[in-house]
């Protein structure tokens, strides 16, 4: 699948690090490094969707990247997306792959797999999730769990250990899992008109609840395809340790 759009939303005054976009990964600033990724998928065309006239200036001279400003007080990146489709007049139709902004090691690989799972199931909107191998990640808030049916469509989403092992879990110590528990990959696919849709919607208590995006879809009835990777990537950069260890693996490449 190649007609599709990635949208990059990137806001520059992070609560928990201001100025993110414009930090130096392997050189590069954070918001180029992720287009520069996003640029290896078969996207027709990389949107960046920014807030700040700094950011603009880290994203020069950069071919297949537009930059489209959104306003500082949009609420999440969704909400970013939204105003960005309404401001370049995308048709609803239009498939959309929203990449965090604080990916810089992003898989072009998950790229396409997340766009061709949207078309392949015709469902609202597609995402990915690997298995995971850690006890301490099930139980971890920062690491989001999901469960899916039969039809790979997602059930639920969220911070807590799930599916919960009843007789496992009773125990103090959890030293080995005896179920499969899968790990949530925040990159989404899903049209234009969708997104468009999710911004009008107003937030559920579930969403307040566990601070997670999807669950606005999943509370007004929309379906969410989730397909597994056996490549998980890196994770995203949150904190000044995230910045490090990504600078790290880089730096051995």
């Amino acid at each position: 699948m190649s007609d599709y759009i990635v949208a990059i939303p990137a806001r520059y005054a992070s609560t928990r690090f201001p100025g993110k976009p414009l930090v130096l990964v392997g050189g590069i600033p954070m918001v180029r490094r992720v287009c520069m990724q996003a640029l290896k998928s078969k996207a027709k065309k990389v949107v960046a969707c920014i807030d700040d006239e700094r950011v603009k200036g880290a994203l020069s001279n950069m071919d297949k990247v537009e930059v489209c400003m959104t306003s500082p007080d949009c609420a999440c990146g969704t909400d970013r997306l939204a105003a960005m489709i309404k401001t370049l007049n995308i048709d609803p139709d239009t498939v959309i792959v929203n990449v965090q902004g604080d990916e810089p090691l992003i898989n072009p690989e998950h790229i396409e797999q997340v766009a061709a799972l949207l078309e392949k199931t015709g469902a609202d909107m597609a995402t990915l999730c690997h298995k995971i191998d850690n006890v301490k990640d099930v139980f971890d808030p920062n690491c989001v769990k999901v469960v899916f049916d039969k039809n790979n469509k997602a059930l639920y989403f969220s911070r807590a250990p799930i599916p919960y092992e009843r007789d496992n879990f009773k125990v103090s110590t959890v030293d080995k899992l005896q179920f499969d528990h899968y790990h949530h990959i925040g990159i989404y696919a899903y049209k234009a008109g969708t997104v468009l849709n999710y911004s009008a919607m107003s937030q559920p208590e579930l969403e307040k609840c566990e601070s997670l995006e999807q669950l606005r879809l999943m509370h007004n009835g929309m379906s969410i395809a989730v397909d597994v990777t056996s490549n998980p990537p890196e994770t995203g950069v949150d904190t000044q340790e995230d910045l490090d260890r990504i600078n790290a693996i880089l730096a051995k490449q």
